[in-house]
């Protein structure tokens, strides 16, 4: 499977919701990107990964967003997602503006 397919694939909604909550959700933006924040925090490595994990999430929250909308079976796993999905995107936002805060003030020195 190349990357574009898999992106479109996943951005589509049409891998379940299981299966991209699980798979592709939780493994890679909570353990790896905050592995990666951890043990690298240089302000290179954190705005590398900060622009990775947008990158990433993007695909990966519009894919999860469309299976809740076609998962009729598991009301309570939709519900829990797609709070996560906003309680991610929130953190995310709040991540790029206190880099960029950084980012100013640094400079200015």
């Amino acid at each position: 499977m190349s990357a574009k397919s898999f992106f479109l694939k996943i951005s589509s909604g049409d891998f379940s919701l299981a299966k991209t909550y699980w798979l592709y959700w939780v493994p890679v933006l909570l353990m790896a990107v905050n592995t990666a924040m951890i043990f690298m925090p240089t302000t290179a490595t954190l705005i590398i990964v900060a622009l990775a994990n947008v990158a990433y999430l993007i695909p990966v929250v519009i894919g999860t967003w469309r299976a809740v909308n076609q998962c009729e079976d598991e009301k309570t796993l939709a519900v829990l997602a797609m709070t996560s999905l906003v309680l991610a995107i929130i953190g995310v936002v709040l991540m790029l503006i206190v880099f960029s805060m950084f980012i100013d003030a640094s400079a200015r020195y």
